[in-house]
């Protein structure tokens, strides 16, 4: 079994660091020759065919072609190899579950989905095991290239200590059961793979990093569902001492304020901004089981005043919690997703309206707010790539 290595750049060994450098870029830049690798890395040329010299007697990296030349001999052209290894992502929410193969370069070869809620914890291995058996058997054809399984989870994902927290619905409110099963220890033994665990929200938005955006950005942040947050910071996931940074309330077990105010805004927000929940309640009778997701609530706030009303007002709720992140974070990017991205232009211009407002001109000046590009696969392809980025630490 590969080993595991930091997530982080900056705990990678000067060799390592240098590899992954190369790989990045050929995954971003591909096809490039040498001497362009060299150029763009700003590591001498004799050192960046000793690293390429290697990589391609692993078969990571191929000699794709002859560039074009304008006088002399062209210069071969080289890109990373995507069937060199595959990589299984998983994505786990309260509502469904999405499973993936990917090539080296994030592309799908194999998907599956699970339309069941999984509310307890038990319910949750059982869900990450089937989707990786059924994976599996529908990939056999290149099964032992597979180099490892990601798995991205709703809750406080506490990598340090071993531990993942699950939420749980109880009389209308969420509260957190730990997983007991050391569900990393029992998938790795089971499935022989190594396996990476990390909160969903970071994982929507490393893939939407990883895949869709140009390389110089940096600094950004998914906004996920409206109740989480992933961060990158200076092109790493940010996760904080234990693993568990993103989760953007506090644990407000009781009504509680001060002269400064009532804290029931900082409070945790329901899954969706409750929009789906609220749609049905406006319509009452008028819905008849019609109103199943968000995409049947933006759908209604096309045809009904009341509930475009109510997503204007989630949308304002939600643009003044990212005016806040924006001030202290000053990301280049922020991106609506986890569902919500499906509200379209209408409901992100709101959404930036209220950060206008509320944020620092400084620091909207040069403030890109987006819809997810990834959608549902988000949280599925971050997981799957994270395996990819692992792969490209290990060579």
């Amino acid at each position: 079994m590969e080993k595991e290595r930091p997530l982080f750049e900056e705990e990678l060994g000067e060799r390592t660091r240098r590899t992954f450098l190369i790989l990045e870029i050929l995954r971003r830049r591909g096809p490039l020759s040498r001497a362009e690798i060299s150029k763009v890395s700003g590591i001498n040329p004799v050192t960046v065919s000793s690293y390429l010299d290697k990589l391609i007697s692993q078969n990571i990296v191929y000699e794709k072609e002859l560039d074009t030349s304008s006088g002399g001999r062209p210069p071969m052209l080289l890109d990373i190899n995507p069937s060199a290894g595959y990589s299984l992502g998983i994505g786990i929410n309260l509502f469904n579950s999405m499973g993936l193969i990917t090539d080296l370069e994030g592309k799908v070869l194999y998907k599956y989905k699970q339309e069941k809620s999984l509310t307890s914890p038990d319910q949750i291995l059982e869900g990450v095991i089937s989707i990786t058996e059924e994976l599996l058997n529908c990939s056999s054809r290149i099964k032992t290239k597979i180099k490892g399984i990601g798995l991205g989870i709703g809750g406080i994902v506490d990598k340090k200590g071993g531990l993942i927290r699950w939420p749980q619905r109880q009389d209308h409110e969420l509260f957190y059961s730990y997983i007991s099963v050391p569900i990393k220890k029992y998938l790795e033994e089971r499935f022989s793979l190594p396996v990476f665990i990390e909160n969903d929200a970071n994982l929507a938005c490393f893939a939407e990093y990883w895949l869709c955006l140009e390389p110089e950005i940096k600094n950004l942040l998914y906004m996920f569902s409206g109740v989480g947050v992933g961060m990158m910071i200076n092109g790493e996931l940010y996760t904080g001492q234990d693993g568990c940074a993103g989760e953007i309330f506090i644990n407000l077990l009781e009504k509680d304020s001060s002269y400064l105010g009532d804290y029931s805004f900082f409070r945790q927000w329901k899954a969706d901004l409750e929009l789906v929940e609220r749609t049905r309640r406006i319509l009452g009778e008028e819905a008849n089981n019609k109103i199943n997701n968000l995409e049947d609530a933006f759908f209604w706030a096309k045809k009904d005043k009341r509930v475009k009303s109510l997503v204007r007002e989630s949308a304002r709720a939600l643009g003044i919690k990212v005016a806040l992140l924006v001030n202290l974070l000053n990301p280049q990017v922020v991106i609506i997703g986890g569902g919500l991205e499906k509200g379209g232009f209408d409901f992100i211009e709101e959404v930036y309206s209220q950060v206008k407002k509320y944020a620092f001109d400084a620091m909207t000046k040069n403030l890109k707010i987006i819809p997810s590009s990834l959608g549902d696969e988000a949280v599925s392809l971050g997981a799957a790539n994270l395996v990819v980025r692992n792969i490209f630490t290990c060579v």
